[in-house]
C-alpha cells in the first residue's frame, strides 16, 4: 500500500504538465509588477503540488547572492565562469552533497564568504599598488578585515556544528521566533 506522500505524487505525464505550468507561471510572475491573479495561481500551484517540490528548480537566496556577486565582480567573463566551477568544487570538498541540511546551508555560507573575501583581497591588492590617501587605505583595511571576520566566523560555525553533530545522534536546534513560539530544527 502506498504511503500518503507516494499517493500524492502525480503520474509522470501529469507531473510534467504541472512542471510546464509552473515554468509558465514563473515566467509571468518573474517581473516587477506581475498580475495578482498570476501570483495567486503560482501560489496555488506550489501549494497544491508540494510533493513535486517545484520550488527547488528556482535559485535559493544564497545561490542568487553567489550569482550576483560573481556577475558584479571586476573580471573577464572566462575568469568568472571558472570561479563558478571553483565555488562548486569548494562546496563539494567541504562535503556539501552528503551533509545534513543545516551543514549544507553553512557550507554555502562559508563558500560565499570565501568568494567575497577573495574579491575584496583582489581589490585591496590593486588599490594598494597605487598612491592612495590615508582615508582610502583605512577604508580598504577595514573592508578586508570585515571580510576576513565573516569568512572565519562562517568556518568556525560550520566546524562547531559538525563537532556537535558527531557527538549527538539527532542534533536539534531550538530557535525562538516572534511571539515566543519555538521552532525546532533537526
Amino acid at each position: 500500500m502506498p504511503t500518503a506522500v507516494e499517493a500524492s505524487i502525480p503520474n509522470p505525464a501529469k507531473a510534467e504538465q504541472i512542471r510546464a505550468k509552473f515554468r509558465q507561471l514563473l515566467d509571468r510572475t518573474n517581473k516587477e509588477h506581475p498580475r495578482p491573479q498570476d501570483v495567486k495561481a503560482l501560489s496555488d500551484l506550489l501549494n497544491g503540488n508540494k510533493s513535486l517540490e517545484l520550488w527547488r528548480t528556482v535559485y535559493s537566496a544564497g545561490q542568487f547572492a553567489e550569482l550576483t556577486i560573481n556577475e558584479n565582480a571586476s573580471a573577464v567573463a572566462g575568469v568568472k565562469e571558472c570561479w563558478k566551477y571553483r565555488l562548486a568544487s569548494l562546496r563539494k570538498e567541504l562535503g556539501h552533497d552528503d551533509a545534513p541540511i543545516l551543514e549544507q546551508l553553512l557550507i554555502q555560507q562559508a563558500s560565499l564568504c570565501w568568494l567575497k573575501l577573495s574579491l575584496v583581497e583582489l581589490r585591496y591588492s590593486i588599490v594598494m599598488k597605487q598612491s592612495i590617501t590615508l582615508t582610502l587605505g583605512v577604508y580598504w583595511e577595514k573592508r578586508l578585515t570585515a571580510a576576513q571576520k565573516r569568512f572565519t566566523r562562517a568556518c568556525e560555525t560550520l566546524a562547531r556544528v559538525r563537532k556537535l553533530s558527531r557527538n549527538t545522534r539527532a542534533l536539534q536546534f531550538n530557535i525562538a521566533a516572534d511571539g515566543g513560539q519555538q521552532i525546532n530544527m533537526t
